[in-house]
């Protein structure tokens, strides 16, 4: 069931008219006043990371791929977190392989990349320009500043990813330290790498012989990240280079069941890759220790509770449900974002040439539109708050754009349906918004 837009407007309009009232007084958290200028100044920024601090995790979301304000936004509020607040690393919806060596520079670490921009060109899989690019490129030079100014002994800011797509890349670096493994270890991880080896990288080659012969290299993956967990870390390893190996074999296995997933109908395929991203945000957390706190980058339809929306009713999970579970609503702040228009950087189609699309106004029933017809400026929103999680109750159109986007289908495909106190903790929303800088454009 959903909010006619003039009970939706009637709403927006007290909550904004009581909000913009109070902009001249001094500003208060106040948990009955749930809206707030956004100004993109330091104080925006403080004010949403000091409602953050202590959460276990952070997710900070986007409503596409392609917009240059929500990546630096994200990039403030990672800074303010990490210097401020105390948090240990950020963790990308990028490949484990390309961010490993971001990683590297950031931490100064032996075998890294010479410059930010050189770490960042490591991730060519299409779209590489999801994180390399300019508003990227500005964090990772300032969390390799932040690293080097930290005493010796001191716990270094990580930068990590946590998708399944570079999968091939890991099968040929794990190959790679069969010889300083022991025994099983070093077997399983020979068999397993030589069953998806023989594919040449080729995902379609690998499901077309698994619809054929119903055989794959599941049992063996399992097997290799087994033999991995039991084993001991192999002398003259670092204890993150070891985290990092046997996070390979991790990405190797989500990645097997996410391909394998592809030939099913449901939900199957999609979480699998879900899995691994919550997977991967929780091995980072134990890695770095109890009291450790980590920051993950991801879009609005992974950051935001699945419970909450339409793909839930499928069955479909993210990992804004999956870490709520795990670690408890109240470790968790889910931060969306969302536009009425604006320049977006999408493809017309997968691996299609990148381009600069209009994004046409919001559709007059979403969430967007509404925010919009009371105020054209910047504003975020505390869902926390009472006022408003009692007045959005039920579920309004909301805004997704991927990669892959066709704005003249917008209105037709590019909506979730949102109850959105329940799917986020916080919502910035801007009414126009630009295109991301590719660092190559």
């Amino acid at each position: 069931m959903r909010y006619s837009t003039k009970n939706l407007l009637f709403i927006l309009l007290l909550i904004f008219s009581t909000t913009f009232s109070a902009q001249a007084s001094e500003r208060n958290t106040d948990a009955e006043r749930p809206s707030y200028m956004f100004d993109f100044t330091s104080e925006s920024i403080s004010e949403l990371a000091a409602l953050a601090d202590g959460r276990r995790a952070v997710l900070l979301g986007e409503a596409s791929h392609g917009t240059s304000e929500y990546y630096s936004i994200r990039a403030g509020l990672s800074k303010e977190l990490i210097e401020h607040h105390g948090y240990n690393f950020v963790v990308v919806e990028g490949d484990w392989d390309a961010a490993w060596m971001v990683n590297l520079y950031v931490k100064n670490k032996p075998g890294a990349p010479e410059s930010a921009r050189e770490a960042l060109s490591n991730f060519t899989r299409w779209p590489g320009w999801m994180w390399n690019n300019e508003e990227v490129l500005e964090l990772v030079e300032w969390m390799r500043n932040w690293n080097d100014n930290l005493p010796d002994d001191a716990v270094k800011a990580g930068f990590y990813g946590m998708d399944v797509y570079g999968w091939q890349e890991s099968v040929e670096y794990l190959r790679n330290y069969t010889d300083v493994l022991d025994g099983d270890a070093g077997t399983a991880v020979r068999v397993a790498t030589h069953c998806m080896r023989r594919f040449g990288g080729d995902q379609r080659a690998y499901l077309t012989s698994v619809q054929r012969t119903g055989e794959h290299c599941g049992s063996d993956i399992n097997e290799m990240v087994q033999q991995l967990n039991q084993s001991d870390k192999p002398r003259g390893l670092s204890d993150e280079r070891w985290f990092g190996v046997k996070q390979h074999a991790r990405v190797v296995r989500q990645a097997d069941l996410h391909l394998r997933g592809m030939l099913q109908q449901g939900p199957f395929s999609w979480n699998e890759r879900a899995t691994n991203f919550n997977a991967t945000l929780s091995a980072l957390l134990g890695f770095y220790g109890e009291e450790s706190r980590g920051i993950a980058w991801a879009h609005n339809t992974h950051i935001g509770d699945a419970r909450a929306m339409d793909m839930g009713d499928v069955g479909m999970h993210n990992i804004g449900q999956l870490a709520r579970q795990e670690f408890g609503r109240d470790q968790v702040f889910a931060l969306g974002f969302g536009t009425y228009s604006g320049q977006v950087k999408a493809g017309a189609q997968w691996e299609g040439r990148r381009e600069n699309m209009t994004i046409p106004d919001a559709q007059p029933d979403s969430f967007e539109a509404a925010i919009y017809s009371i105020t054209q400026e910047p504003v975020w929103l505390d869902f926390s708050a009472a006022q408003a999680a009692e007045d959005f109750a039920q579920r309004i159109p909301h805004r997704a754009i991927g990669v892959v986007y066709s704005p003249a289908n917008d209105a037709r495909q590019n909506y979730v349906g949102t109850q959105m106190t329940e799917r986020y903790d916080a919502f910035i929303f801007l009414p126009y918004t630009n295109a991301l800088n590719p660092i190559d454009d």
